[in-house]
């Protein structure tokens, strides 16, 4: 009867022998995965022994060569679909500054220092806000983990001026917190190159009206 034989590798063996003493070897194995080839002549099997023993040993940098290459090509193609153009790169650009330019402003404020402002309790100061927010009353524009609320929306007592609600209804979803900001902070041709902001506190049905004109023309666009 031949002996056993097993060759050793850093992540893989090869066992080699009668079925019966692979057997035991496997007994003795902690691999979890095991792959068996037989041949019913002695000379095929140990010519193939030879040529398992060669894939065995260079097994491990074989698969880390695959992986490597593989990895490279994901991330090509990866980086190729998202590439951005010149023009989308000029785009980003403008869309940061205009943020910029609002958080700057002034006109926002921390929804957390309205609702100090407006007197309510500084256990929770966000519960208020969010509610206003929630019910439509309000728009926000979020920064970091802060949502802020535009000062012109609020009456001199920091509440939402009741016109708020009946713009933010025209609109629906056709505009997100920035796209309303944008909207309000943009000289406007139907209040006569005024900004909506700046008419909101002395004339609001005309901003009204406005907000009516822009879902008009979103609309036929």
């Amino acid at each position: 009867m031949s002996e056993a034989k097993q060759i050793q590798s850093v992540t893989s063996a090869v066992l080699s022998g009668t079925g019966n003493e692979v057997i035991r070897l496997l007994h003795g194995s902690g691999k979890q995965r095991t792959v068996a080839v037989t041949f019913a002549d002695d000379e095929q099997g140990a010519a193939a022994e030879r040529v398992i023993h060669q894939v065995v040993e260079f097994l491990p940098q074989l698969i880390e060569v695959r992986q490597e290459d593989t990895l490279k090509k994901v991330v090509n193609v990866l980086l190729t679909d998202v590439a951005p153009s010149k023009a989308a790169r000029e785009q980003a650009r403008m869309l940061i500054e205009a943020k910029t330019a609002i958080l700057n402003s002034g006109d926002f404020l921390p929804a957390t220092e309205v609702a100090r402002l407006a007197g309510f309790s500084a256990s929770n100061l966000s519960v208020q806000p969010n509610k206003w927010k929630r019910n439509r009353e309000i728009f926000a524009i979020q920064h970091g983990r802060e949502d802020y609320l535009p000062v012109y929306a609020l009456t001199p007592d920091h509440r939402p001026r009741k016109e708020m609600a009946e713009i933010l209804k025209v609109f629906g979803d056709a505009k997100d917190g920035w796209g309303l900001a944008f909207w309000f902070a943009g000289l406007n041709s139907f209040l006569d190159d005024e900004r909506p902001q700046d008419v909101l506190a002395t004339d609001p049905e005309r901003v009204i009206a406005a907000a009516k004109d822009e879902m008009a023309e979103m609309g036929h666009g």
